[in-house]
């Protein structure tokens, strides 16, 4: 939860230090917030990421939707941070963090289409649609 509540301040405060018309002072505030939040954002990422590998978990689990979410939105701040502050060496960093993500991703998805497959309200709207071929 609060890996998440980082990665979503980290992005918006990305995204308020990349308006124009800022002042100095407080475009310096906005900058720092940014650069605060994304780093404790991916320390958040390290912890869910170890988590989960450390404890693994096969079976589908909906609540492992709470871990893709913020692996998602902390690449996406680490790349919006990088442009909005003009600094580049976030930017691999970010996309590395999304591919992550995207393949943490699909396997929940996968997870759940495999789980869907075996619940029996599932199962009859498949042999409903088999017969009516």
């Amino acid at each position: 939860m609060i890996a998440g509540a980082l990665s979503v301040s980290a992005l918006a405060a990305g995204k308020l230090t990349a308006l124009p018309d800022r002042t100095s002072g407080v475009h310096s505030t906005l900058r720092a917030a940014t650069w605060v939040l994304r780093g404790s954002a991916l320390a958040g990422y390290a912890v869910l990421l170890t988590a989960e590998l450390r404890s693994p978990r096969p079976a589908y689990d909906l609540r492992r939707w709470a871990t893709v979410f913020p692996l998602g939105m902390t690449a996406v701040a680490a790349l919006v941070a990088a442009t909005a502050t003009g600094v580049d060496w976030p930017r691999p960093l970010g996309r590395v963090l999304l591919g992550v993500a995207a393949g943490a991703w699909l396997l929940r998805a996968a997870g759940f289409l495999a789980a869907a497959s075996r619940w029996p309200r599932v199962r009859r709207v498949r042999r409903v649609l088999r017969r009516g071929r």
